[in-house]
């Protein structure tokens, strides 16, 4: 993690794309509709520009070393940035007939002609133009070594032509800039979640090899009718693909989900006892080793949560308790329960929770077994389960949040605190439009904050229920505070 001071260090590459026209007819894997258009689609387009029309005799020259060199050390660096403008698919669509470029061996035009159906994206931010910007963050120990690389990618830029089809005419740009610059550049931005397991939103990005195998496609292009004999093309293999989330919204975090049996529940107030209780029966010797089998994680850190402070603490399982809330004979009591990843988590520890806790037994700090962890077996748990992790746009605390310092009773020092344990909980504050604060429960069977268990290292933190209202609907599980990894601060979407 960049802290802030390491931050104003570094030197970013922005490339940055003004389009001709305001659509954008680009389509990523599978066809599907595309945006904002994938790194890999803006490296390609570089690089056509670097080599179209004259410019291409500068990579049969003394150049070529210095461009090729370039963009190589483009495709090793870190996905980028973007920054867009917003946008929506168009109403209406439209159909072209075109040749098929996968026939070329059929001479007779009419016979190769195949449908294209057409809706692109529609720019729609008046105020934000129709420029789209990438940025890579070079850090300042490594700004020396990169800056030729990034001040020859930065004048390529201007080469290019279209990004998208060849009917999405766009004008390039390049520069260097700080992170006070990077800061002040308008849009929408999106960030890549590498490890998010999620198909949904993946964009195409250059890795190591790009740039030859691209090279090698152009070559089996221009050679596929030598001889007389038609041979296919080859096809472009060497990207990756990323996750890219816009920063108002949360990536997916996987999460298990348990209930106890019939006839066992524990009070809403308990809900910091239930974490521990789940948390030490994770932590039992038999499932850290077979943790340890199967993850390089320290069992300490994600396991048992043993971290030295500091605002932002490592990936970590939260160990969640679920009150029943949210209908009219809701009594407030906790039946189920859940382990979540973090944002932005693979999915592969959640499931090793599911798999490797089913049956276990919950067992108190006195040694007395407190019921066993069932897969969801009530005809409601589903539904429940959903208001705690589905998207909604308002959320309310149902556990109370712990804020990260002392209000002195004064609301205006909480509502700083809370804002610090907004961002401390992975949140984006430019999502939130509004925040309420306040010691009155927002759900039947709540409590006020005072009633609930807390932790000895919790105990002198001020408490406090919370609302909170996005921008756009965001996904749960959502818990903040000092607490939000055991039981306080756990938040329920409303309809």
């Amino acid at each position: 993690m960049v802290n802030e001071s390491e931050r104003k260090m570094e030197q970013y590459l922005c490339i940055s794309v003004t389009f001709l026209d305001p659509l954008y007819h680009g389509k990523g894997d599978s066809e599907q509709p595309e945006w904002p258009p994938s790194p890999m689609r803006l490296f390609q387009a570089m690089l056509a520009g670097s080599q179209a029309g004259a410019r291409k005799a500068r990579w049969a020259t003394q150049d070529h070393n210095d461009l090729g060199s370039a963009f190589r050390w483009l495709e090793r660096q870190s996905q980028p940035m973007i920054v867009a403008p917003s946008a929506e698919r168009a109403r209406a669509s439209h159909t072209l007939f075109v040749p098929n470029n996968d026939s070329d061996e059929i001479l007779d035009q009419r016979a190769r002609l195949t449908s294209k159906h057409l809706r692109p994206h529609r720019l729609v931010s008046e105020d934000r133009g129709q420029t789209i910007h990438y940025l890579w963050a070079i850090s300042g120990e490594d700004w020396a070594a990169s800056r030729p690389y990034a001040e020859t990618m930065a004048g390529e830029a201007r080469c290019l032509m279209a990004l998208g089809w060849g009917i999405d005419q766009a004008v390039g740009n390049g520069e260097i800039l700080n992170a006070a610059q990077a800061d002040q550049l308008s849009g929408e931005r999106w960030r890549p979640y590498p490890s998010d397991s999620l198909e949904q939103g993946r964009l195409r990005v250059p890795k190591q090899g790009s740039l030859r195998d691209l090279e090698w496609v152009y070559e089996s292009f221009c050679a596929q009718l030598e001889g007389g004999v038609y041979s296919p093309p080859e096809k472009f293999t060497e990207f990756a693909s990323v996750r890219y989330v816009r920063t108002t919204l949360l990536p997916n975090r996987p999460y298990a989900a348990f209930e106890l049996p019939d006839g066992c529940a524990f009070r809403q107030e308990s809900a910091n006892e239930v974490a521990a209780m789940l948390r030490s029966l994770v932590c039992r010797k038999p499932n850290r080793d077979d943790f340890q089998d199967q993850f390089e994680d320290d069992t300490e850190v994600y396991l048992a949560g043993h971290v030295n402070g500091g605002d932002r603490t490592p990936a970590r399982f939260s160990y969640l308790p679920l009150p029943t809330i949210g209908h009219q004979h809701a009594d407030g009591m906790i039946r189920r329960l859940l382990i979540a990843e973090p944002y932005g988590g693979d999915g592969a520890r959640s499931k090793w929770a599911e798999r490797r806790l089913s049956g276990q037994t919950l067992t108190d700090n006195k040694g007395d077994q407190r019921g066993h962890l069932l897969g969801l077996w009530r005809q409601s748990s589903q539904r429940m389960v959903s208001r705690y992790v589905n998207e909604h746009r308002i959320w309310s605390t149902v556990t109370p949040v712990v804020l990260p310092g002392f209000d002195d009773g004064n609301l205006v020092k909480a509502e700083k605190l809370f804002v610090k344990a907004v961002r401390q909980a992975g949140l984006s504050i430019d999502g939130i439009t509004d925040i309420t604060l306040r010691r009155a429960p927002f759900w039947p069977g709540s409590q006020h904050p005072r009633n609930y268990h807390r932790a000895k290292y919790l105990n002198h933190l001020p408490v406090w229920h919370a609302q909170i209202e996005f921008r756009e609907p965001v996904n749960g599980p959502l818990s903040i505070g000092s607490g939000r990894h055991a039981g306080l601060g756990i938040m329920v979407g409303r309809n």
